[in-house]
């Protein structure tokens, strides 16, 4: 296309007059209509911005989002990029090739990237801003400064459609940031996704690679740039603005057009600009300052505009002035894709890679290509993530609202309604002129939806303007619908008759598919039935033969069901569609059950009085047929009452009948003090017993008298007694009760020998026991009580009674804690335990030092000989306080007896009541004649 000099901006549409919303200039062929009930006329002309950043400050509008290296040399110095999208910061120093200086504001500018190599850089402005009366953006960018020849790779402004997210660019080198890439056509590369739901890519390109379709850009496009797919040397586009269409992820971004005299496929592809897009700014003193480094950078700037016009026929048009005194130049005018997106959001993007280059950009402005309504509204379904269409019930959809004051005041109270979405939510109330902002709800889709075959609704924004309400054009969006998977259920049975317990129900489900789509694995779910089975698992579409099913199942009645007196069951079909589960709505069906054959007893008597041993209780027995059965045999079983009689013995349902009987107190039940009985009715139905549930009655019965015993216990205390004395006891027991008490008996926690005088005591009676104690040492030194109770039949028992004597003498210490002698026999050499030595203990007896055996009066041996045992010990124990000796009397084999075989004297006293005793035997052969003692 060549280009045409332009001397005035496009006229903007008359004022008075508003764009239509995409579906309003849909349905009235792109004429224009009254937008503003209210407040006409005060709609911005063309030109006033929705958005405008110069980017020359320290700061920018926070809607745009750094990516990769872009930064503002306006602010102060910032770090190193992180990854992803980011708020714009400063630039890091130490930069490559002839940049701006940094912390330059008011004289700052957007830098994309360095002279660096391999670079990528992009700024997204991820807000939505409306294209129903299309878009005019223009920006100053610079390509300059090049480290190589040719420079390299160019700038793209790209425009995404609005309902979609721009958290990041497409692929870059060739691709700009805005199309897709596979790395150097090499299948064993990762190929990388154009940016989010793209409309329109244009490149403003340098080294001119972006023009061909090499690295698969334009992947499954049918119109191919006219380089080809193939690598050209040199790039086959060089300093040309090229345009390239929709697309999303590795699909599309197809080339539209060129600034090219040549659209065939045979080279050369001569580019039609006026004028380079490349700056010839080679230097920028490191020591320049903000203003000096503007006015070197002047010659290099580009002043560029792209306007979309409005549906229904729009235009892509680019103009651009490169400040040579020609103004701006239209270079490039081509009919843009249809259909339009609602909304737009847009991004800037560049690159360098062997080739390098700065690129820099500043003062980004964009406006309506006409005029917009006051408030003007754009209704649209969000892509992120996307809705499948068409739609099925249950389905919902995240609508978007974007909300614009296009008017020349401040806007209050602004919200949205829509006829179809409750809730919707705004992140503001108020906007300030040329503001948008995007609102959100969400909508189900219903089965009526599906029925009408598609969704249409319809929302309205409003303000207020100084007082005055202001409204929006209606816009509304239509979405298909298609029914979504269904199906129904019937359940029928037979409901004319009643069932008993133990019959069987059966149950017949028609199964029947509502949805456009074959179901599968069907299946009946009952809370009742486990045995439903059906005759097709698979139904076809609804319409079609195939479309339903007969299922059946049945149920036995359980006496539950009869309590309750009827049964209601409750069934869903199950099915799956395209992996998708589909459940009907619950059907159910009810029975009526006969109640079973039941009866009921209430039992009562005189409670109201006491009763004593010989009075007759008499009770009434009301039995009454609560079930739906006639009942025959009737009788009453009371646990305590015999002969029981009743005045009918066969009930009809609902009938009654009293019964009568009695019981005599007896002496058992006075001593429980209660007469508690049990009763329940019976009777027969069919053959089968059917009994009442039990009840009972207590009557309170005058208690007897009451068995005790009461016991005195004495000894002569006067005077101190002696271990080896012999200690009586007597005991004085006595009936203190009201009955005879048999059996009586003293226990003493010390006498074991009480003896009575008599065992038998009535009321007020007494008896003497007696019993004798034998002092023994432990009880020495201390005063020694013990403790008797009476006792008799029956469980009667007294209360204890105690006595207390004193014992002379000392303590014996081996009576507390039992005195011992520990012998440890080792082997003399290894130290280790021998067993089989074997020794004798004797305690000194006669008075004369040193052990004595024989004799008139000989030492006393200590019970028998004691052997060593594994473990090298002999222990005697038992033993009393006095002077001991141990006597080795046999070694194990190999061994030889000591030449002193004695051990002792060995002291037990209260002070050494425990002795260890260590001794060692020497390993050697017998002496000659036998004998174990050698030298």
């Amino acid at each position: 296309m060549l280009a045409t000099p332009l001397t005035q901006p496009v006229p903007a549409q008359p004022a008075g007059k508003a764009a239509l919303t995409s579906t309003q200039r849909a349905e009235s062929g792109g004429e224009s209509a009254t937008a503003r009930p209210t407040g006409q006329g005060r709609a911005l002309q063309q030109g006033a911005p929705l958005v405008d950043e110069t980017f020359t400050g320290a700061t920018a509008d926070p809607n745009f989002q750094a990516f990769g290296p872009a930064c503002l040399t306006g602010a102060p110095e910032g770090g190193a990029p992180g990854d992803g999208a980011r708020p714009l910061t400063g630039c890091p120093p130490n930069a490559v090739g002839p940049v701006p200086p940094n912390d330059a504001a008011p004289n700052g500018y957007l830098r994309l990237t360095d002279a660096s190599n391999d670079q990528s850089a992009a700024v997204l402005y991820n807000h939505a801003l409306p294209a129903n009366q299309g878009v005019v953006v223009t920006f100053d960018q610079w390509q300059y400064g090049g480290t190589t020849n040719p420079p390299a790779d160019g700038i793209s402004f790209f425009l995404i459609d609005g309902a979609d997210t721009l958290t990041e660019p497409g692929a870059f080198g060739g691709s700009l940031g805005y199309a897709q890439k596979l790395p150097n056509d090499d299948p064993t590369q990762p190929f990388l996704p154009g940016v989010n739901s793209g409309y329109l890519g244009v490149g403003l390109d340098v080294l001119g690679n972006y023009f061909g379709d090499w690295e698969h850009r334009g992947n499954g496009c049918d119109t191919r740039s006219p380089a080809g797919t193939g690598f050209r040397i040199p790039a086959p586009g060089s300093n040309m603005v090229t345009l390239r269409g929709p697309g999303d992820g590795t699909t599309g971004y197809c080339f539209l057009d060129a600034t090219s005299d040549n659209l065939s496929t045979t080279p050369p592809w001569n580019s039609t600009l006026p004028g380079p897009l490349h700056g010839p700014t080679m230097t920028i003193p490191p020591d320049a300052t903000p203003e000096q480094a503007e006015a070197l950078l002047e010659p290099s700037r580009r002043t560029v505009t792209v306007e979309v016009s409005p549906a229904p026929n729009p235009v892509i048009t680019v103009s651009i002035d490169f400040h040579d005194g020609n103004g701006v130049q239209q270079v490039l005018s081509t009919p843009a894709p249809n259909p339009v997106p609602s909304t737009y959001k847009f991004g800037f993007g560049a690159s360098t890679g062997l080739f390098t280059d700065v690129h820099l950009l500043r003062n980004v402005t964009v406006r309506p290509a006409a005029e917009l309504p006051e408030l003007n509204l754009v209704k649209q379904v969000s892509k992120d993530p996307e809705v499948p269409l068409p739609l099925s019930p249950g389905d919902e959809v995240p609508y978007e609202y974007v909300v614009t004051n296009s008017g020349n005041t401040e806007l209050t109270d602004v919200d949205v309604t829509d006829d179809h979405v409750d809730d919707i939510v705004c992140p503001k109330t108020t906007l300030a002129v040329g503001e948008t902002m995007t609102c959100t709800g969400t909508y189900t889709v219903t089965e009526e939806d599906a029925e009408a075959g598609s969704l249409t609704n319809t929302a309205t924004a409003r303000g207020m303007s100084d007082g005055t309400e202001v409204t929006s054009p209606p816009d509304e969006v239509t979405l298909p619908v298609q029914r979504g998977p269904g199906v129904r259920l019937e359940k029928t049975t037979e409901p004319s008759r009643s069932y008993r317990v133990g019959e069987e129900v059966s149950y017949s489900y028609t199964v029947t598919n509502t949805g456009p789509t074959e179901l599968t694995g069907v299946t009946v779910d009952d809370d009742r039935v486990t045995d439903v089975t059906c005759d097709s698992t698979t139904l076809a579409p609804a319409g079609e033969p195939g479309d339903s099913t007969t299922c059946t199942g049945t149920y036995t009645i359980t006496a539950e069901d009869a309590e309750a007196g009827s049964v209601t069951n409750t069934a869903t079909a199950n099915a799956r569609s395209d992996g998708t589960d589909v459940t009907s709505d619950p059907a159910d069906a009810t029975v009526a059950v006969v109640a079973p054959a039941a009866l009921s007893l209430d039992k009562s008597t005189d409670t109201s009085r006491t009763y004593t041993v010989g009075d007759e209780v008499e009770y009434l027995y009301t039995v009454t047929n609560t079930g739906g059965e006639t009942i025959n045999n009737v009788t009453v079983e009371d646990s305590l009452v015999p002969d029981i009689t009743c005045e009918a013995t066969t009930l009809a349902p609902g009938e009654s009948t009293t019964c009568r009987g009695t019981h005599l107190v007896t002496e058992e039940d006075a001593e429980r003090g209660t007469v508690a009985n049990v009763a329940v009715s019976q009777g027969r139905l069919n053959g089968r017993q059917v009994e009442s549930p039990p009840d009972s009655e207590q009557v309170e019965i005058v208690p007897p008298a009451r068995a005790d015993l009461s016991i005195e216990k004495a000894v002569d205390a006067s005077e101190p007694y002696r271990v080896g004395d012999e200690v009586t006891y007597t005991y004085a027991v006595t009936n203190t009760g009201g009955r005879t008490v048999t059996g009586v008996a003293v226990d003493d926690d010390r006498v074991s020998n009480v003896t009575c005088e008599a065992t038998t005591l009535a009321p007020g009676e007494s008896t003497t026991c007696t019993g004798t104690y034998t002092v023994t040492r432990e009880d020495a030194g201390r005063d020694l009580t013990n403790t008797a109770v009476a006792t008799g039949d029956g469980g009667v028992r007294s209360d204890p009674d105690r006595a207390t004597i004193t014992v002379r003498g000392k303590p014996d210490p081996c009576a507390k804690k039992p005195c011992k002698i520990v012998l440890r026999k080792t082997d003399k050499h290894s130290g280790k335990p021998l067993a089989g030595a074997v020794f004798e203990l004797w305690k000194e007896t006669n008075g004369v030092p040193g052990l004595q055996t024989r004799g008139r009066e000989p030492d006393t041996r200590i019970n028998g000989a004691c052997a060593t045992n594994r473990k090298g010990l002999c222990v005697f124990r038992g033993l009393d306080l006095g002077s001991y000796y141990l006597r080795e009397v046999d070694v194990p084999e190999g061994y030889v007896l000591p030449r002193k075989r004695v051990t002792g004297p060995l002291e037990l006293t209260k002070d050494h009541t425990r002795l260890s005793v260590r001794l060692a035997n020497k390993r050697g052969e017998p002496c000659k004649g036998g004998g174990k003692h050698c030298k």
